[in-house]
């Protein structure tokens, strides 16, 4: 057994988080109009959200159907969305009577959509910096699996494809694999929760799962690179395939233990020791 296709992540894998002001902006913006709010009284009533955030960073994370599916920890885009998701649970609860609100969001499903409109709007206007070396390793993941090297987002692949034509020096053509939904969590089942960690991992992931199984349907075979350990690698490792976790500003640290000690597991510090695990791993 060994790995037969691979997947590398592509925000905060390939690209680098900085200058994200304009994707913030745009956020809030569209956030506003979406919800009928006057610019004055969101600023006031993010900064409290985003105040009890700050002082308790483990309670708000991202959270799906009631499951808890990943820390924001040192990932400012994740913090901005479970901020405005918390939001408007508040405003649908009635925590803020003094703000006029033009539109409520009626359920969690109407929470989720205006989510994604506002996250995708941003995406758009999102500038691009890509990391050191990020077209050499790109360029290398077919060299090692010919055919069969994807990169994925939570967002839409024609959104990644348009941001890849930006990055000089890139020859590869990737498989594209967009709308990964990872973060959507259907149960507790297979739930654990390693020593060291500060909250549990739930890898019943069907969504993202499902997308990784449509690129090949044994992910025993599959191995994904990737930046943040809850959605990118965990449910791929408690699943039977690989994982690399990418050393980045989000990496906690307590994640590294449990790689080193997964015969399937690798921690990465820098591109290069992602793509010697892959070729250490490849399938002859």
């Amino acid at each position: 057994m060994g790995i037969v296709k691979v997947v590398t992540d592509f925000d905060n894998t390939v690209t680098e988080e900085k200058e994200l002001e304009p994707f913030f902006k745009a956020y809030s913006m569209r956030f506003c109009k979406e919800l009928g709010i006057q610019e004055a009284q969101y600023r006031e009533i993010i900064t409290s959200v985003r105040r009890d955030m700050k002082a308790e960073p483990l309670k708000y994370g991202w959270h799906h159907n009631g499951f808890f599916s990943a820390p924001v920890t040192g990932d400012p885009i994740g913090s901005n969305t479970v901020a405005h998701i918390e939001l408007m649970h508040r405003i649908m609860r009635g925590e803020f009577p003094e703000v006029s609100v033009g539109n409520i969001p009626a359920d969690e499903a109407a929470v989720v959509h205006l989510k994604e409109q506002c996250y995708f709007d941003a995406y758009e206007k999102r500038q691009t910096f890509f990391r050191d070396g990020a077209a050499g390793y790109l360029n290398a993941l077919p060299r090692l699996f010919p055919d069969n090297a994807a990169i994925m987002s939570n967002s839409k692949g024609t959104s990644i494809s348009s941001k890849l034509d930006g990055l000089n020096g890139l020859e590869a053509n990737l498989h594209l694999i967009g709308l990964a939904q990872k973060m959507v969590v259907a149960s507790e089942e297979g739930q654990i929760q390693p020593e060291g960690f500060p909250v549990p991992i739930n890898p019943d992931r069907p969504e993202y799962l499902g997308r990784l199984r449509t690129f090949h349907p044994n992910l025993r075979e599959v191995a994904v690179v990737g930046d943040n350990f809850f959605l990118d690698i965990a449910a791929v490792l408690l699943n039977g395939g690989y994982g690399v976790l990418l050393e980045t500003d989000a990496t906690q640290g307590y994640e590294i233990p449990f790689l080193q000690a997964h015969h399937r597991g690798h921690f990465a510090r820098n591109y290069e020791s992602a793509l010697e695990f892959l070729e250490m791993h490849r399938k002859r």
